[in-house]
């Protein structure tokens, strides 16, 4: 007998995968037009740090699930396209609703992160590995400035990752607890390796609830009715053409 897991990739859609990979690239172009919108508007980013933070150690291993997470964001459109077509665009229109809304927060509440105030790229004795690939990272995202904290893409996106699935019976039990155990991980790891301060956590989780839970109760999904016609009518029109081709 067939296992589910197999059935379940299996379902995958085509569309889906490209969908997938495409939102996970599309990241790093949010953050830059948000950063560029604020500097266009000529806001003044504020630092969103609360005492809770000055709590939480350094812990570079966390680079791993940090990282991790942009192939996760992208197994998310591939996975949710199992179900019924109506939950992936809901779950889609979610995706796109609540990075605009994100993007827009960057531009108009800009933030900031001093990373040698914050001490990060103090000399550690015997490195490890994980210490130079958490501050390489850091080399490629602001180097010593960080902005765009408010809310976290990370767990924004990471949040919809398992929305998408909790509750699904279609998709195998193992994934969804991998879902959640991952997006967990990356929550941690936004604070672990000094990404993110508590607040960016909190406010992108939120924000990717309450976008999730209005897509699903007022099928927002309606938002692709016009991109699905119109790829029917591309589709009728080759099925069209390919007949008529055997039939000469």
């Amino acid at each position: 007998m067939e296992c589910k897991t197999l059935k379940c990739i299996k379902r995958i859609k085509p569309y889906a995968i490209i969908i997938g990979f495409a939102y996970a690239l599309s990241q790093h172009g949010i953050y830059l037009t948000g950063h560029w919108l604020a500097s266009l508007f000529g806001f003044t980013p504020f630092l969103p740090k609360i005492p809770l933070d000055d709590m939480i150690p350094i812990v570079s291993i966390f680079i791993i699930p940090y990282i991790w997470s942009y192939l996760y964001w992208a197994m998310g459109p591939m996975v949710v396209s199992t179900c019924e077509k109506q939950h992936f665009k809901d779950y889609m229109a979610a995706c796109v609703i609540s990075c605009l809304v994100g993007m827009l927060c960057l531009a108009f509440f800009p933030t900031y992160m001093d990373r040698e105030l914050e001490g990060l790229y103090a000399v550690v004795e015997n490195p490890t590995f994980w210490d130079k690939l958490r501050q390489f990272w850091y080399s490629l995202d602001g180097s010593r400035m960080a902005y765009n904290l408010l809310p976290s893409f990370h767990c924004i996106n990471s949040t919809l990752c398992y929305l998408g699935v909790m509750g699904r019976k279609e998709i195998p039990l193992w994934f969804r607890i991998y879902s959640l155990i991952t997006t967990l991980l990356i929550f941690a790891s936004t604070c672990y390796v000094k990404q993110h301060y508590v607040l960016d956590v909190v406010t992108g989780a939120a924000l990717a609830g309450i976008v999730f839970f209005l897509c699903k109760q007022f099928h927002w999904g309606r938002i692709w009715t016009p991109v699905e016609k119109l790829f029917s009518k591309r589709e009728a029109k080759e099925a069209e053409n390919a007949a008529a081709s055997v039939s000469e």
